[in-house]
């Protein structure tokens, strides 16, 4: 009995600690017993945001803000940090790639290119979901997705993930 609620716990916790990556849910919270948790599969967590959370999403306009550097330095104008293991963000980037003249910098963090394509053939994408000019690979783990717009001698930063109705502003923003 035990062994069913922890695992429960641990899917709530794998859930929690996806979205939190985001960044973009002003507060998500639940209240479930531990009887009532099922047990999703780590592919289920990682592939889609819930529903209810999607329409919790901070917009845009309101999420932009001004830095002075980028976590990890890399060379370009536009930068987007990523994890392969963020695969509801992924598709949200891949849906709007077509449509994109330039693409921007892509660094997948916290893992090795080896590793990366191995968390991608899992996902169901072939090769890269992101294809680049410019794509690193970098061992350190920072709050991912998070995108960058060179802005002066500052940069604009946009963290997480749109509502689904705002996915075109990626294109102007990395325009």
């Amino acid at each position: 009995m035990w062994t069913k609620r922890w695992t429960g716990l641990l899917a709530a916790s794998a859930l929690a600690a996806t979205i939190s990556g985001c960044g973009t849910i002003p507060h998500a919270t639940s209240q479930t017993s531990s009887s009532s948790i099922t047990t999703p599969s780590v592919h289920a967590v990682m592939d889609r945001l819930p529903g209810n959370l999607q329409a919790e999403l901070i917009g845009f306009d309101a999420r932009k803000k001004r830095v002075s550097h980028l976590p990890i330095a890399v060379k370009g104008s536009n930068v987007l940090y990523i994890s392969p293991m963020e695969q509801y963000a992924i598709q949200q980037f891949h849906q709007i790639w077509p449509r994109m003249k330039v693409y921007p910098v892509v660094v997948w963090t916290g893992v090795t290119k080896a590793q990366a394509e191995t968390i991608w053939r899992k996902e169901g994408y072939p090769s890269d979901p992101l294809p680049s000019g410019q794509t690193e690979y970098v061992s350190q783990t920072i709050p991912t997705p998070d995108a960058y717009h060179r802005d002066g001698k500052a940069w604009v930063e946009v963290p997480g993930i749109l509502p689904a109705s705002q996915l075109e502003d990626w294109v102007t923003f990395f325009h």
